[in-house]
């Protein structure tokens, strides 16, 4: 009965909400509907219109997707929009043989998930078209069904290797056991390695003891990939330890780290003796891969003197060692592991810094004084920003004059994070003084600052950007703020994101809607207000977080929208043990970023990270337009990501000059110099490609993985 409550909760939620968007949505049907306007600008209307999903919305989304049938953006509208009944048009659009953009309507079809659709999607997994086949065999993915597995097996056939790959990762998520007959087969008849020991992994998630006989025939292979992803794959078989001890006990010692590794833990149990040994004869290999392999192990398996030997890799001369060390480390008991970390805050390498601060979050005891001091002097952006997580989980109010200071410098990529601290922290009175960093609308920077606003209960929000959609305005600004209006139609969605905040501020307006409306805002005198306030910041600072906590509470009752008790609020809760509440707040307060060109950086990185690479395209394309000529650490980080999103989404030759571009500021950038001869060899310019790798080969070190596959490309050109 109780999620039944939920449910309907959530819809007069979202319901609440689209009401109070209704003259934004209003005023961006008017412009998608106006053929005086540019049609950039009515693309821009009618994709906010599919984010905000409305369902009044939807005439005008048929509408410009009947008038424009060559165009691309109609059909992205109404997969945002994820409404089943436009599938029907879709499809017949895709029965047409003239039709564009098959692989965007396929893709729409995937995220609208309507059944109805499966048929077709089944015969367009064999399209000539690389992308369609893609986008149908993920589609169908997600739609699931009886005939999905066997229809994906036979992509096992398809003479391009990206979609195999593809399809061999989906297999292994779905784990449907009809699948294992077609793997097996054509793991039997595959002659390429690669795909081979793919193959493998594929297999090993299935963990059938019928498979044994496919695994030892890959435990015979020449290849040390399909080697070591038998090894773990018969790992996870339920056979008994001797039994497998007999089967493996050939690869100690083997040459390759990966086979030495998985064999080391899967004999962890059952040759204890043996596998400690050849631990100690991995530690003082000359080769850093192998021993990096060591502390690979030591972190997933326990065994005689592995505290010794955890302490003797955090020591070593490779930073890629002491970096697996330091996750080894973290499974020592006791405070070992914290002292053990302490000195290698120092480390030379920014990303052995960033690994001790990640891994000092998950301390309770690490010592706040001592990040507090790195925080202090550490200049490099990645470890700044796991810094500010720290400073964050452990709420270290005491930096906030630090990183206000910070922010008077206008720095580069840390800009966001050091605001979203602010914000954490509940340092309201700096975040008001930081407005001004806000600079020009810029929807990558704008989204984030009202998604803020709105976590903090603050519904003048859509006032703020139906005001700001007047068709007066010059239409560049006109297209940023119906942006920004369609990020936040797609925010107001996922009412998981939403904040204890912002959920008391639209439950007025569900009562509104319902009828109930019995709201009090002025049972607190307005010259009481400030001392409730700053009894909250006394109780806070003593620690006395429920009494804080109820002093915020009279504080937000009698003014929904103060800022400063609503952040105050979110760390009384975490340090009460309400995490739910606390973690909801302190996450959703990160998309604060009032700031310049870097809230763009930052945004990017975070689909990075996502691998998503569609959107990080689409956020540096727009953002490398505010770049200064002469901003040399700007365009060496935008140029270079939206290379590398450019490359993965197969689109070669605009990776190619955005690559160019990043490496005439850098050229000393290697991964975009990699990045760029794959690209090359990808679009058949093997000399260019050559070229680079060649320059490649005298640069990188001999440890480098980068090196093994610019030698391995080399000698494929």
């Amino acid at each position: 009965m109780k999620q039944k409550q939920d449910e309907i909760e959530t819809f007069r939620y979202i319901k609440a909400a689209r009401r109070l968007m209704k003259p934004i949505t209003n005023k961006l049907e008017s412009l998608a509907r106006n053929k005086d306007i540019s049609d950039e600008l009515r693309f821009e209307a009618l994709i906010g219109l599919g984010k905000i999903g409305d369902p009044e919305s939807l005439p005008t989304l048929m509408q410009l997707f009947n008038e424009y049938p060559e165009c691309l953006e109609p059909i992205s509208a109404l997969g945002f929009y994820k409404s089943s009944t436009p599938v029907s048009k879709l499809i017949e659009r895709l029965q047409n043989p003239d039709s564009l953009y098959k692989e965007e309507i396929v893709r729409v079809l995937g995220e609208i998930g309507d059944p109805m659709a499966t048929k077709i999607l089944m015969e367009l997994l064999h399209d000539e078209d690389r992308m369609v086949r893609y986008y149908s065999a993920r589609a169908l993915y997600k739609m699931g069904g009886r005939d999905v597995v066997q229809a994906l097996c036979s992509l096992l056939n398809d003479p391009d290797e990206w979609i195999v790959i593809n399809v061999l990762d989906i297999l292994s998520k779905m784990k449907d056991p009809e699948a294992i007959p077609a793997l097996v087969g054509q793991f039997e008849v595959i002659r390429d390695s690669r795909l081979k020991a793919i193959i493998i992994s594929s297999l090993s998630t299935f963990a059938e003891g019928k498979l044994l006989k496919t695994f030892e025939s890959g435990l015979d292979s020449f290849d040390p990939r399909i080697q070591a992803n038998s090894v773990e794959a018969i790992s996870m078989l339920k056979i008994p330890g001797p039994e497998i001890k007999r089967k493996l006990k050939r690869f100690y010692g083997h040459p390759n780290n990966r086979v030495r590794a998985n064999m080391c833990i899967a004999l962890a149990k059952a040759d204890p003796k043996a596998v400690f040994e050849e631990i100690g004869n991995m530690m003082v290999s000359q080769d850093a891969s192998t021993r990096r392999s060591a502390a690979y192990v030591l972190a997933r398996i326990d065994c005689e003197k592995r505290n010794d030997y955890i302490h003797t890799l955090l020591e070593d001369e490779n930073y890629g060692v002491r970096k697996m060390a330091l996750k080894a480390a973290m499974m020592l008991e006791g405070s070992v592991g914290v002292e053990e970390i302490k000195p290698l805050l120092e480390d030379e390498n920014q990303w052995v810094r960033r690994e001790v601060v990640e891994c000092s979050i998950r301390m309770e005891d690490f010592p706040n004084d001592l990040i507090i001091k790195s925080f202090k002097k550490e200049d490099c952006p990645p470890v700044l920003e796991v810094l500010l997580k720290y400073i964050i989980d452990r709420n270290l109010y005491e930096t906030v004059p630090m990183i206000y200071e910070r922010i008077k410098k206008e720095p580069d990529e840390e800009m966001p994070w050091l605001i979203a601290a602010l914000g954490h922290l509940g340092a309201v009175n700096e975040l008001n003084q930081v407005k001004k960093f806000l600079g020009a609308v810029r929807p990558s920077v704008f989204v984030e600052y009202n998604e803020a606003l709105l976590l903090n209960g603050d519904l003048k929000v859509f006032d703020i950007i139906s005001g700001n959609l007047d068709e007066k305005k010059r239409e560049y600004e006109l297209i940023s703020w119906a942006n920004i209006a369609g990020c936040i139609g797609t925010f107001i969605q996922n009412t998981d994101g939403y904040s204890r905040v912002l959920l008391e501020s639209l439950g007025r307006e569900v009562k509104v809607d319902m009828g109930e409306i019995n709201v009090d805002s002025s049972a607190v005198p307005n010259d009481n207000i400030e001392n409730i306030l700053e009894e909250a910041k006394k109780s806070f600072q003593s620690k006395d977080y429920l009494r804080a906590s109820q002093h915020c509470e009279k504080v937000i009752e009698a003014r929904p929208h103060n800022l400063e008790a609503r952040y105050l609020l979110a760390n009384c809760s975490y340090y009460l043990g309400d995490t739910n509440k606390a973690s909801d707040l302190l996450e959703k307060i990160l998309v604060a970023k009032p700031s310049h060109i870097e809230a763009g950086i930052l945004l990017g990185q975070i689909y990075f990270r996502r691998k998503d690479w569609k959107s990080l395209a689409d956020c540096y394309n727009k953002l490398k337009d505010y770049i200064q000529s002469d901003d040399k650490k700007n365009i060496i980080r935008v140029f270079g990501a939206l290379g590398l999103a450019y490359f993965n989404l197969k689109r070669y030759q605009e990776a190619i000059d955005s690559l160019n571009t990043g490496l005439k500021a850098n050229p000393r950038d290697l991964s975009s110099s990699y990045h760029l001869a794959l690209c090359y060899y990808s679009v058949g310019d093997t000399e260019r490609s050559r070229q680079v790798l060649e320059s490649l080969r005298k640069t990188l070190p001999p440890d480098s993985q980068v090196l093994k596959n610019v030698l391995e490309l080399l000698q494929r050109i």
